[in-house]
């Protein structure tokens, strides 16, 4: 059963592998839904969702997801938290929330965040975005 992309949880990402999803005869847009290697329309040659490992200096790992472009994303305490905002440029409260984020639970950066089935792997020293030049840019926490 296609499932929406927001309502992935980590134990999802543990227990199989997931595939964008579209299908327009049941109204299923790849932005929206992804499909666990159980369904048949599964194709590990199309845009995957996968588990990620992201390993703090300080020596935490947590576990969180890549989109199988460029984001990276770390869940805790039931939260997703960015690392790459696209187009977009992190607003200052976003940067607050981040920090406040990091800060509580004594997480140090730079993480380094790996994609358990591709291998692909970012550093980050802060929050990434494209600025209008279209480079990328990272706001240094």
């Amino acid at each position: 059963m296609p499932k929406r992309i927001e309502e992935l949880t980590v134990t999802d990402l543990e227990s199989n592998r997931w595939c964008v999803y579209h299908n327009d005869e049941e109204g299923y847009d790849s932005f929206e839904f992804v499909i666990p290697d159980t369904h048949p329309g599964f194709s590990e040659h199309i845009i995957e969702i996968e588990l990620a490992n992201f390993i703090f200096s300080d020596g935490t790992v947590l576990k969180g997801l890549f989109n199988g472009s460029e984001s990276f994303s770390v869940f805790h305490n039931g939260n997703w938290h960015d690392f790459w905002f696209g187009v977009s440029k992190p607003s200052e409260s976003i940067m607050a929330e981040f920090k406040a984020f990091l800060t509580k639970n004594r997480l140090a950066l730079p993480v380094t965040a790996i994609a358990v089935h591709s291998g692909t792997s970012r550093t980050y020293n802060g929050l990434k975005y494209i600025d209008d030049t279209r480079a990328i840019c990272e706001l240094v926490i």
